[in-house]
């Protein structure tokens, strides 16, 4: 955040205001098992089902289900090839971390955790607990290389310690459940309720549209960069920092005065949220959109959300008991050569001081004696400023005056004039 400051305050501010567990792994939450920021499931189902979102509502439903089905059971055709006992993407994934793990260097401290070293880094590794404080392996179950050079180290399969989710086994489980075909419609139970119409058509003005709306963040401009819009927000003077207007309409610009920013920051309350929340709230919104969307059907047995469950009892049985941590015991060695340490060698901080903080101390004295003599300058810069304008105003209203006095005496002449002219007319009839 501190480098992200330097770069762009703006960026920096609107980060604090967000929650840390929307953007910051290090605040997110164990249990879903994903390491994914994005929304691309949606974009992906969203473009699956492009060309039924332009048919009618009955007709729409009925392509979803058809796709959906056929999704199934061509998954089904798939989990039957894999072989193994993970699939195959995860393996590829786990291969390519196998081989940057042979950077990495294994110490082991003994009941399972270790000290991985790479490039100078340290990371510990709990195998017991399947954590390593990369938080990797903590977020998305597949070991991180990380974790298999300490599982390399112990010789143990790193198939083994890949969480159980991503197994076969759960694969097919996933997909065994199949959507049945409904029958005619003409077959269907009469029952008495008001009949449901089409919604009248309203013909909008234009092309209709097929694309789908894009936020500002998506619109990208000529050079292909993203394109950000500016409506609704504040601009902020790049001189003074204050909102409301820009450099050209700053006034501390125009008098020449030092602009004094604004530099405090603000501190963010982090959110107080427990897995234990989040594994409630995961459990009651599996099971209501299974009521919701007609999966419990009449004559049929629940589906018990087994994954869930599974999920659950493997994260409360791997956790370890915290260590409690007490001083070490004396050691008569150190007892005994405490009184026979060389005496300290006089330096030259022991001597004159630390010179180096003296330093400091006398540069911030000179940069605070600086400052105090710069404002009582721009006091008198301002003050000297204004009187220059109130004189420029003064001379303004003065001139107005005059203008305003020579023309009233023009038009006094004028009507004198064209008085005379009258008179002159009558007595020459």
């Amino acid at each position: 955040m501190d480098a992200m400051l330097v770069l762009s305050k703006t960026a920096h501010d609107w980060l604090e205001e967000l929650p840390p567990a929307t953007w910051v792994k290090a605040f997110q939450s164990e249990f879903p098992k994903c390491d994914v920021l994005l929304n691309n499931n949606c974009e992906v189902f969203n473009k699956y089902i492009l060309e039924a979102r332009e048919l009618p509502v009955l007709a729409m439903i009925l392509k979803i289900k058809c796709q959906i089905t056929t999704r199934i059971y061509n998954k089904q055709l798939e989990a039957e090839s894999m072989t193994g006992t993970i699939c195959p993407k995860i393996r590829k994934k786990l291969e390519k971390h196998v081989e940057w793990s042979n950077i990495c260097e294994a110490k082991p401290s003994g009941n399972g955790i270790f000290e991985i070293m790479e490039r100078g880094t340290p990371y510990i590794v709990d195998i017991q607990k399947r954590s390593c404080s990369c938080r990797r392996w903590d977020l998305s179950g597949i070991p991180c290389w990380h974790a298999l050079s300490a599982l390399r180290h112990d010789k143990i399969s790193p198939e083994s310690y890949v969480h159980d989710c991503y197994s076969i086994e759960r694969y097919c489980k996933a997909y065994e459940h199949i959507i049945w075909p409904c029958r005619d419609v003409r077959e269907w139970d009469k029952v008495d309720a008001m009949a449901i119409k089409a919604p009248k058509i309203v013909k909008k003005v234009g092309r209709p549209q097929k694309n789908r709306r894009q936020q500002p963040e998506e619109k990208e401009g000529k050079n292909g960069y993203k394109k950000m819009s500016k409506h609704g927000t504040t601009i902020h003077c790049s001189y003074c920092g204050h909102p409301g207007h820009n450099k050209s309409g700053c006034i501390d610009y125009k008098l020449g005065l030092v602009p004094q920013k604004n530099s405090q920051k603000k501190v963010r309350a982090e959110p107080d949220v427990s897995d234990s929340d989040l594994e409630d709230v995961a459990l009651v919104t599996t099971e209501h959109h299974l009521h919701t969307m007609a999966f419990v059907q009449q004559g049929r047995e629940t589906y018990e959300p087994e994954v869930l469950t599974a999920l659950i009892d493997e994260k409360a049985s791997s956790q370890r008991e915290q260590a409690q941590f007490t001083p070490l015991p004396d050691s008569a060695f150190i007892q005994q050569n405490v009184l026979s340490q060389m005496p300290v060698q006089p330096s030259t901080i022991t001597k004159e001081g630390n010179l180096l903080r003296k330093r400091q101390v006398l540069a911030a004295a000179k940069l605070k004696a600086a400052s105090e003599r710069r404002e009582v300058a721009d006091q008198d810069k301002f003050d000297a400023a204004m009187a220059k304008l109130e004189q420029e105003e003064l001379q303004r209203a003065d001139a107005i005056e005059k203008k305003k006095s020579e023309a009233l005496a023009r038009k006094i002449a004028n009507e004198e004039k064209k008085k005379a002219k009258r008179e002159a007319k009558q007595l020459a009839a």
